[in-house]
Formats: structure tokens, sequence, C-alpha cells
């Protein structure tokens, strides 16, 4: 699910250094990669981050398709053009492809600042919240998000803890959750790339990573298991308390 644009002092999104606000009918975004975003190893920014930035910026355009309705995120896709690297500074725009009856469809591109070429393309779909007193009563608020740099690498900062190679487990802490009271979606897909890169045995980022989600996680801890055949890699994450499935994934892991 998306931000609500008012994010509390100590929550790990602000600590993302994402800039947003309006172009038009566009939301715009900006940020400088630091180490702590990148993957152990390759220093190659990490997908999930790039997934999380689209959640808040293309979860922005559906809110404002939606509102005062507060979006869910339904699914979200990111496909990686090239790697970005510590002191790289990402700019991206993110704008409405269809506003549907139930669904809200947008994307965002991620561009390299000192060149203008593309390093990531994000496509979601977004479906207004079921509890119909979720709603932001004065319109889908937008502000800067930026609270600081992560000072911990981000699986450290989220709490990520792999168990065994392909198998990961993730706390819900209030310093990650979303409007709703749940694992923000874009952190949970932390949990989903640290599963599938313990279990592909490779400190390399992902090449692509398409997230589904089903449910919330609304108790945790979120266990993300993933198994790998033929490069394609899926991933699936179930709340442990209730054991319900709330994520499933698919994710393919860049060339060395």
């Amino acid at each position: 699910m998306t931000e609500t644009g008012a994010l509390p002092d100590g929550h790990v999104v602000g600590e993302l250094g994402l800039h947003q606000g309006r172009d038009g009918d566009a939301v715009v975004g900006r940020a400088t990669v630091v180490s702590e975003m990148c993957v152990p190893g390759s220093g190659a920014l990490r997908t999930s981050v790039v997934l999380t930035w689209a959640d808040i910026l293309a979860g922005a355009v559906a809110g404002r398709a939606m509102e005062p309705r507060i979006p869910l995120t339904l699914d979200l896709e990111v496909q990686v053009g090239r790697a970005a690297h510590a002191g790289t500074v990402i700019v991206a725009e993110a704008a409405l492809v269809r506003a549907g009856r139930t669904i809200v469809v947008t994307e965002c591109w991620f561009r390299d600042a000192a060149d203008d070429e593309p390093v990531a393309y994000a496509l979601a779909s977004f479906v207004p919240a079921p509890d119909p007193t979720h709603v932001f009563p004065d319109g889908f608020p937008l502000t800067d998000l930026s609270r600081g740099r992560l000072t911990r690498p981000l699986a450290d900062r989220v709490g990520c803890r792999v168990v065994a190679p392909g198998t990961v487990v993730m706390p819900r802490r209030p310093d990650g959750l979303n409007a709703v009271g749940a694992i923000q979606g874009g952190l949970a897909s932390v949990a989903l790339e640290e599963a599938v890169s313990s279990g592909a045995g490779a400190s390399r980022h992902l090449s692509s990573l398409v997230v589904r989600y089903l449910r919330p996680v609304m108790q945790g801890p979120a266990v993300a298991v993933a198994s790998g055949a033929g490069g394609i890699h899926t991933v699936r994450l179930t709340d442990e308390a209730t054991g319900r499935l709330c994520l499933v994934g698919t994710a393919r892991v860049a060339p060395a």
C-alpha cells in the first residue's frame, strides 16, 4: 500500500531519501543512492528500494485518481535496465495509465539524472481500501517524504533475518507500517528480495521483481520463502501469526 504522505519520525521509508512533488498530472521524485540502499557485495541499488519508491510515487497518482479512498497496491512490477550505485541521483516520474471503476493502473520511469538514461521502469495496479472508513477526508496528501538517510544496511534496518537459504523472517515493527497498520508494501519486498538472493547464493541485484499483494501483514512476523528453477525465482510471503499467504512474487537475478 502507498504511504499517506505524513510519515512519523523514524519511519524507514523516510530514510530512503525520496523527495516528491507534483508536475501537472504527474508525480515526480528525486533521491540520491547511498551505500546502505545497495546489495552487499555488488554495490548495486536494491530493486526493493526502486519498488518502494514506485509504490509511493505511483500510489500518489492512484490516490489522486480514487480520492478520498486510500489506495491499496494490488500488484507492482519493476524491470531494471541498468544498475545504479552509491552517488547516483535518481529522478522519477509517475503517471496515470488508466483509471477504471475498481482498478487504477499507473507507471513510473526512473532515470539517472546525470545522463537522463533509464535505470528502471515500474508498472503498478491499485484498488481502493475495502473499508469505506479508510479515507483521506481532505483528499490524498502529497508531502516530501525524506527524513534523513539510512545509516544501516536496509535489510538490517527492517530486521530481515535469513534463517535458511531461501527463507527470511521480517518483523512487523511500528517504524515500517502503512496507513492501515500493515507492513508497508514496498518494505515487504525487501524480505522477498533477501529470500531470493539468499537462495540463489549470489550477491547480485534483481533484474526484475514482480509482486502480487493478496492481503496485508497485520500481525507478523512475515516469512518469505523462495525457490528457483530455470533462472526464474518464485517467492511467497506469509503472516506467521495467521499462516495466511500475503504476497507472491517472481524475480530474476541479474547476470554477474
